[in-house]
């Protein structure tokens, strides 16, 4: 508030503009420079908040035995818990499983290469001059914002610069030869180059919204199904990339983008200089140096899952092929989209039976032929689950509905767990409102909501605290689609909307609610008795300072997850270099 008061609010400049990349500023002004208004509000807000506040001993929302059982599976000598993919939940496994399942993605000697620790130091010291180098060169380019974003991840990461590599169990696909397949991971938050990986997904999101294929979620999939007419005998089809990231090549990859990114810079796009962004891009893909355990390697092919501007190149990689692939089977294709490795399309079939299935043969077949990405196909059929619908053909309609995988644990909040108290409202608002937006038919929306009601009681709601939250979340979702004709727009007009403050707060159940907290706000700041309102005053510049919005932004204490996250497995077991030394 005190920078407001110095300087009103920079949106009411039309200069200002909000970067996405941005170190937050430390900068608060001397106390002699904010007027003594500001300063008597601010110490009369936080003087009669701090009553509020006691310290006192909680009561714990585990039972005895829940935590006792929590602390043994804690301090378990050779179990794991990992994440599954798809967000199905927590899995049980074994150290040693999970250690020699991870190493069977890194004894890949075509996609990883094993490294001494002081040949991944020197690898990493190599990329910190290279970035610094590219700074030096490009920082005009990039902005003043940009750059001192990627400094300081760099300074935040020098200690431990290296990403961590993990894997998830992927149970929805079933055993394969005895074993679970997992997906790898190669989380860079914590690596030297990840600042600069941020960078070039902010230049890669527009190029990868431009292609064909692209569309954003299920919602903007929904919009485009309903205006879509189908041709009498149609059929849909799905398909998906084995291991996409993986095989992505990166040297045909690094060509073909780059070439694309010069030939479109200035007449598609204009947001990126080619020259500077390129050369970002052979630093983040040519140098993913990872770290599990106490093993070191860096990959040598294909993307990691896991790094920031994966998701985008990934998109537009294969998009340089999709283009001339559609073109070619245009009169056969009546409907295709793609969410990076998922594929939906609508196949108009050929009236001759065999020359119908030579050519689904054939375009199945011209789907593999970029750089060795492969492509599986489901048999073509009138209904099939895509992402989190199930679609379907109707006469000449196509009709969506809620798909849920079987393995689902719909581990939903239970009511006893530490949240505030507009969580579980926000949860079943959020739910309902989805539901009715991809759901077609209202008796199918009926189904899922009731669905959505029962797995709530099972984890120990009260059903009668919950009727009324269901009802006002079903009219909500009612107005929301009244008002939205077009679900896919979500362009929010703020003109003349409050600023807002955030007060940030460690969540805890005895603490005096928000509602409390924002009417002391408003009594001794915002709007004090025989006061000025503060949105009639002026800041020291004289700028209006505007309404304003208190929001008290909670955080969290640590959840189970956090408790048994095996991201980093350091001292949970034998080093990882005894497994690789065992062969």
């Amino acid at each position: 508030m005190c920078i407001r008061v110095v300087f009103g609010n920079p949106e009411e400049d039309s200069t200002f503009q909000q970067q996405k990349l941005y170190v937050p500023s430390k900068w608060n002004p001397d106390y002699g420079d904010i007027p003594s208004w500001a300063l008597e509000r601010l110490e009369r807000f936080i003087n009669n908040l701090e009553k509020r506040f006691h310290k006192r001993r909680a009561s714990p929302n585990l039972l005895p035995f829940q935590q006792h059982l929590l602390k043994s599976l804690k301090n378990h000598p050779t179990l794991l818990f990992p994440d599954t993919d798809k967000g199905l939940g927590p899995c049980a496994v074994t150290y040693d499983q999970y250690v020699e399942d991870t190493l069977i993605h890194l004894r890949d000697p075509n996609i990883y290469r094993r490294l001494s620790k002081e040949e991944a130091i020197s690898r990493m010291e190599s990329v910190k001059e290279a970035i610094n180098s590219w700074i030096e060169k490009h920082h005009k380019t990039v902005g003043k914002q940009t750059t001192q974003y990627i400094r300081h991840h760099m300074a935040n990461n020098l200690e431990h610069p290296f990403g961590q590599f993990y894997i998830m169990y992927k149970i929805h696909k079933g055993q394969k030869n005895g074993r679970w397949p997992t997906r790898p991971v190669c989380s860079d938050v914590s690596s030297l180059p990840h600042g600069l990986g941020k960078y070039i997904t902010e230049m890669l999101l527009p190029v990868a919204q431009h292609q064909q294929s692209y569309f954003r979620d299920s919602y903007a999939l929904k919009t485009l199904l309903d205006r879509t007419s189908i041709t009498p005998g149609s059929l849909l089809f799905t398909s998906d990339a084995t291991a996409m990231y993986t095989n992505i090549k990166t040297q045909p990859a690094i060509a073909h983008i780059s070439q694309y990114l010069r030939d479109e810079a200035g007449r598609t796009f204009t947001h990126y200089n080619p020259e500077s962004l390129i050369e970002a891009i052979h630093i983040v893909f040519e140098n993913n140096i990872i770290a599990f355990g106490d093993t070191y390697w860096q990959q040598i092919s294909g993307t990691g899952m896991g790094i920031s501007p994966a998701p985008p190149w990934a998109t537009i990689f294969y998009g340089l092929y999709e283009s001339s692939l559609l073109n070619r089977w245009r009169h056969r294709i009546g409907f295709y989209r793609r969410f990076i490795d998922d594929v939906f399309g609508i196949w108009i079939t050929h009236p001759c039976q065999d020359t119908n299935e030579k050519l689904w043969n054939d375009f199945q077949e011209d789907m593999q032929h970029w750089h060795g990405l492969e492509w599986t196909c489901e048999p073509l059929a009138t209904s099939v689950n895509f992402m989190d619908l199930t679609i379907s053909i109707a006469g000449t309609r196509l009709l969506t509905t809620l798909y849920e995988k079987p393995q689902n644990l719909y581990l939903y909040l239970p009511p006893h767990s530490s949240h505030p108290r507009g969580i579980e409202t926000g949860l079943i608002f959020g739910q309902v409102l989805r539901i009715q937006r991809l759901c077609s038919k209202q008796e199918d929306a009926d189904a899922h909501i009731k669905q959505l009601f029962q797995r709530l009681c099972e984890r120990g709601h009260n059903s009668s605290s919950l009727i009324p939250i269901f009802s006002q979340a079903e009219d909500n979702a009612r107005a929301f689609l009244e008002k939205n004709n077009n679900a896919d727009t979500r362009h929010v007009d703020s003109t003349g909307a409050p600023h807002k403050l955030f007060l940030h707060l460690r969540y805890h159940p005895e603490d005096p609610p928000a509602h409390e907290i924002q009417q002391l706000w408003r009594q001794h700041v915002s709007q004090p008795r025989d006061e000025p309102p503060l949105h009639n005053l002026e800041s020291l510049d004289g700028r209006p300072f505007g309404p304003t919005r208190l929001i008290v932004a909670y955080s969290r204490p640590l959840n189970l997850r956090n408790t048994f996250s095996v991201r980093n497995i350091h001292n949970r077991g034998r080093e990882i270099s005894s497994y690789l030394s065992d062969r």
